[in-house]
């Protein structure tokens, strides 16, 4: 019987590395993603604390501190606010490594699917030909069995 040989088997190995490849780039963007979302959720936190230190400390602060203290939260304010774009865009990034990722996996699927069916479709016929085979066999060794049966008298 011979060996299976599926000729897409390059293209596969291809479409394999492609979306090894895209995997990859998906999981440095959703690293990159999170990465920015600690750090707005760091500033997130420092803001909210000194918030909350300037609400129970307003009375024993002193000009200086106070104005300072303002200075700091409107530059946490506007460092939030270029965190939260920063988050969007890996987001978004990570959105596009995704449905990169979803067609080359597709892609692979496919060849995958062609190669089960012709796997199938040959194991059939392989399956076709020994029975055939066998067949053949059986009817010679009949015939070696049975000589005269089959000839009018």
């Amino acid at each position: 019987m011979s060996k299976f040989s599926f000729r897409l088997d390059p293209v596969l190995g291809h479409r394999e590395r492609v979306e090894h490849e895209r995997a990859g780039d998906h999981a440095r963007a959703l690293a990159d993603q999170l990465a920015a979302q600690r750090m707005h959720d760091e500033i997130l936190e420092k803001r909210d604390m000194l918030r909350l230190r300037l609400v129970r400390e307003h009375a024993v602060f002193d000009a200086e501190t106070l104005r300072a203290t303002y200075t700091h939260l409107d530059y946490l304010d506007r460092a939030l606010v270029a965190s939260q774009q920063r988050v969007d865009a890996c987001a978004a990034e990570t959105d596009r490594a995704r449905l990169r990722l979803v067609d080359a996996a597709k892609d692979r699927k496919v060849l995958d699917t062609l190669k089960e069916r012709r796997r199938e479709a040959f194991q059939l016929d392989a399956a076709l030909a020994d029975q055939r085979e066998l067949d053949d066999q059986n009817a010679r060794s009949f015939e070696r069995a049975h000589p005269f049966e089959g000839l009018p008298s």
